[in-house]
Order: C-alpha cells, then structure tokens, then sequence
C-alpha cells in the first residue's frame, strides 16, 4: 500500500514542476462600419505589426455586409467590438440596445459640406443657392443647424435629395452644393480632378462637434464578464498604439492599407495622408469627451432626432482609456 502511495506523490510532485500549457490567444471579432480605408489604419496597422498578437489578441476585422448591422452584431453577441458612428449609439441607446462606446477612432467631424463654385466660400453663400442631401432626418438636422448659423433659413435654399450620388450631383452641376460627403474621401477625389473644393466641415458650421467614428463593446458584457472586460481593455491599448505608431509612419501605413483595399493607389495615398493627420485630439488618440457627447446629443434631442436626452453614460464609457483621456 505504501509504495502506490509512494508513486502517487512522486507523480504528483513530478506535474507540479511541469509548467502548465501556455494558453492560446483570445480570439477576438472586430466588424467595421464599411469597407477598409484610412479611417481604420489603426485596426490593421496592431495587427500588421504585432500589437494585437502581443497582448495576446487574435484580431478577425471583417466588412459588413449592411453598414446598419454592427451595432446589432455587438447588441446580440455575434461580433466582439464594430465600429460605427456617434450618432448611431445615441440612436441604439434610444432602442435600448446593450452597447456603448469605449474609444474613438476618428475624434472629429469628416462629413462636410462642400462646393465647387469658386462663389461659394462660407455657408452664408448658399443663399439663393441648391444643395443636395440624402435625404435621411439627421441631414435635415445639420443643414437647419448650419444655415441658422448663418442666419439663414431652410427656405433661403433649394434642397434637393439625391440620396447617395452626391459627388455626381455636384460635378454634373445638378447641385451648387452637398452635405453628406466627407472631407477625407470626397474632398481629397475633387481636388485630384484638379479642383479647388469649399470644404466646410460640420463642426465648423454649427453643429456640436462629435467623433465620426467610435470603437463599440456590449454594454452587458463589459458589467457581468470580466473576461470580455480584459479583452476590452488589451484591445484598446493595442489599437491606440496602433494608432500613434501609425500617424508617424504614413509610408509603413499606406503599405499596409495597399494590402487590404484596392482603392486607386494615388488617391489612397493622399486620403492616408490627410485621415492620419485627424486621428489625434486635443487629448491624444482614443479620447472620449463625455462633456462634448453630453452637447452632441442634447443637439440631437433639439433637432427631435432622439426623443428623450440621454446622459453620455449611456452611450459611453471611459474606463479603458489612458489617464491622460481624463485630464483638464
């Protein structure tokens, strides 16, 4: 009896020694708001470079299939984070869906309004003038917004609807001007047409400034999964170092950008060159301004986008973020 026993403890001594398997990384999904372009670089750029891998994060990014589907994906558990826009969290927290932003991607406004007449410099110059929109509630909200400051009225211009051919509409001369196209997209096509586009930004025109694009968690997992709550926290960190390391290697960027959208190669790089340069806020990359989102959505509330105001907690939180996010 006493040798088994003996047998026993030795193996049992022996395992103790033997250091347990390392465990694999965690497998982590990642569904984006569109296609791959500039505004995701800081995504590819950790995993390309290993960001991702050494925080022990295995990073799937795929497209979605319907643009309007990530913010459902994360709600039921079908995707880990997406990325998708401001205004669309206000609108899921509104439909009580369980999502929340944890970091920025792009911290400023990229839709704009712009024109191609060399007489339309300032928004006061749409008086009298066209100006084509798609047509959804929240263009109406920012046009109304953008004219008031102005001291202009919706009756001081023609709006036209033209769902997503804006930049036709306005090349085609249809339209003296468009809302709805972006700064780093749009803008960067009409001046390699050999133009010399106005480019007014919405948070130059009145509306509250807001981030175009947010990094997005399910707000039930991070409150009762502490494991979703690590991953979280390693995938933020890695993807704000990818974005950093990014905005100071534009060449290294459009490299890996090159590999994963076949955007026409000298449009590519100068939309790489003009979204890097708008990945840092006033904080640094990642931040979230509650302050900022509390306006954005009392905006939105005004303009009876959302029908009750709700607080940023419910659309965001800071705690994955750097300290430096949380300074004055």
């Amino acid at each position: 009896m006493r040798k088994p026993l003996l047998l026993l403890q030795l193996l049992v001594a022996t395992l103790a020694l033997v250091p347990p398997a390392a465990a694999g990384p965690t497998h982590v999904s990642l569904t984006l708001d569109w296609t791959p372009n500039p505004d995701h670089i800081g995504f590819y750029y950790a995993r390309a470079k290993g960001l991702f891998a050494h925080a022990g994060l295995d990073v799937a990014i795929r497209a979605p299939s319907d643009p309007t589907a990530p913010l459902k994906l994360v709600a039921v558990g079908a995707s880990d984070l997406a990325v998708s826009y401001e205004q669309e969290l206000f609108f899921a927290a509104a439909r009580h869906l369980p999502v929340v932003a944890v970091a920025a991607v792009v911290p400023r406004p990229l839709n704009s309004i712009m024109a191609i007449s060399a007489g339309i410099r300032t928004v006061a110059d749409l008086n009298g003038r066209t100006i084509g929109i798609t047509g959804v509630p929240a263009d109406y909200a920012a046009l109304d917004t953008a004219l008031a400051a102005a001291h202009l009225k919706r009756t001081s211009v023609k709006v036209v609807s033209v769902g997503y051919n804006l930049l036709p509409a306005l090349l085609a001369h249809k339209v003296d001007a468009v809302l709805g196209v972006y700064r780093n997209v749009e803008g960067i096509e009409l001046e390699q047409r050999g133009l010399n586009p106005t480019v007014i930004p919405l948070d130059q025109a009145g509306v509250p400034t807001y981030d175009e694009l947010i990094l997005v968690a399910n707000s039930n997992r991070l409150r009762t999964n502490p494991a979703y709550q690590d991953t979280v926290r390693r995938f933020v960190q890695a993807f704000l170092q990818g974005t950093d390391r990014a905005r100071h290697d534009p060449r290294g960027s459009l490299a890996i950008l090159g590999s994963v959208t076949s955007a026409e190669p000298k449009f590519l790089a100068r939309s790489t060159r003009a979204t890097l340069a708008l990945l840092a806020g006033p904080r640094g990359t990642g931040c979230l301004a509650p302050t900022e989102w509390q306006r954005f959505g009392a905006w939105m509330y005004t303009r009876k986008l959302i029908a009750r105001a709700l607080p940023a907690a419910a659309v965001l939180t800071t705690r994955f973020l750097p300290a430096r996010c949380n300074q004055p």
